[in-house]
């Protein structure tokens, strides 16, 4: 696995934990519960298989934010309520 991937994941997560709930991560990432509990606390290890999960699910929950198709529709809507 690439290095850069892993320091990814566990920047975003050290620095986004005050935002996020712990346990909703790990649902999220469809990872077992106190996972991301331990990783932040104590200093555990995420393992490889953990970090692709939860990277591919990051890098989709950006992608759905800035996707420009959706954007649009939300545009309309808004202007629509006006």
């Amino acid at each position: 696995m690439k290095k850069n991937r892993r320091f990814i994941v566990e920047s975003w997560l050290i620095e986004y934990q005050d935002i996020f709930n712990k346990n909703g991560l790990d649902r999220f990432f469809k990872i077992p519960p106190g996972t991301i509990q331990k990783f932040l606390t104590h200093d555990r290890k995420l393992n490889d298989k953990r970090i692709k999960r939860a990277y591919r699910s990051i890098k989709k929950l950006i992608s759905d934010f800035e996707s420009p198709e959706q954007n649009k529709g939300s545009d309309q809507k808004e202007s629509n309520l006006r």
